[in-house]
Formats: structure tokens, sequence, C-alpha cells
């Protein structure tokens, strides 16, 4: 059985890129890839969450891999957690976004290993906000999270109190990425095109 899930989010609309940030390439390598790339050194299995209807560019991976799709489209990304979690074998998951193409897997490490019986969630402090989409799991936490979906509340940070989310703080995942570019995320064709010069 799996220790440790990967999942990650790569149905969004990318409105604000005008195309599909899974499929950009960065150095001859899709976004997609260069995830799934800095996750297999950490977990046991890949779970890619996909808009309905939308194909996912192709990835290679040595890991047992799982493409699910969100059941509607448009509900954000706390839904992609949702189904992520539910097809996840393994009690812990982390969480990531396919926009953030510079994740460091010593980070995505030290986050799950924060995640116990009290703090279901583990959420990292960056760029003065919540990183909600470069979070680990207990994936006990899904009941909580189809609660807030079912209620109508979609934003992931709504989720703090009900999980008992920790903050990771500045201080501790600096230690394993001092940069914190792990949290860099490519919005926008300009965003982009300064991460590839």
């Amino acid at each position: 059985m799996a220790e440790l899930t990967g999942i990650v989010l790569a149905g969004g609309r990318s409105r604000r890129m005008g195309q599909d940030k899974a499929s950009l390439m960065l150095d001859g390598v899709s976004l997609l890839q260069r995830c799934v790339d800095r996750l297999a050194s950490v977990v046991d299995e890949l779970v890619l969450v996909g808009a309905p209807g939308c194909s996912l560019p192709p990835v290679v991976s040595d890991l047992p891999m799982l493409t699910v799709e969100d059941p509607v489209e448009g509900e954000g990304p706390l839904m992609g957690i949702a189904v992520g979690l539910e097809a996840a074998s393994a009690p812990v998951a982390v969480v990531v976004a396919v926009d953030m193409p510079l994740l460091e897997p010593e980070l995505l490490r030290l986050l799950t290993r924060r995640v116990n019986s009290t703090h279901r969630w583990v959420v990292p402090i960056a760029l003065d906000r919540p990183q909600p989409l470069c979070s680990a799991f207990s994936v006990e936490a899904l009941g909580v999270i189809r609660a807030h979906l079912e209620a109508g509340d979609r934003a992931p940070m709504a989720l703090e109190a009900d999980l008992d989310a920790y903050r990771m703080q500045v201080e501790e995942w600096s230690t394993v990425d001092a940069e914190g570019r792990s949290f860099l995320n490519v919005n926008t064709p300009e965003e982009f095109q300064e991460l590839v010069e």
C-alpha cells in the first residue's frame, strides 16, 4: 500500500494565461511533466486531476499514476483536491498546482511530515499569504472538504479551522527552500516569459 500520494491539480481554466498551463513547455518539458518529476522522488503514487473532457499532455513516470477529472468544470481547486483525495490510496497526500514549475522536493517532504491526527492539513505561509495549492492533507480531511463543497463553500482556506491546519511559517520551510521558489506560479504569458528567461 502506498504511504504518500502526490496530487497534481491540472484542471484550471487558465483564463489569464490564455492557454492550457499543463502543456506549456519549459526547457523542453511540459509543466505537468515537471510537476510529476518533482513529486516522483517524494511520493509512492500520482493522481493527476484534469478538467472534464480535457486531455492532459502525456507524462512519463515509473510510479503508479491515475488520471481523474473534476466532475463539474469551474468548481475551483477545492473540488480538484477532493477528487484527488478520493482517488488516493495513501493516508497522506501532497497537493500541488501544475503552474508551480520550481517545486522543491524537500519542501514537499517537510509538509507531509507535519500531517498528523491533530493537523489534518499543513499549509505553508509564503509571499505573505497561505499557499493551499502547495500543501499536504490527511485523507481523513475528505469528509470535511465534501461538507464544505456541499454547503457551497469553495474557498480552500475556509477549511483551516475544521482541519486544525498547521500553518508552516517561512522560518520552518526556508530551511529546505531558502528563496521560496516552490511558491512561484505562472498565471500570465508575461510571468511565464520571465521564468523562461
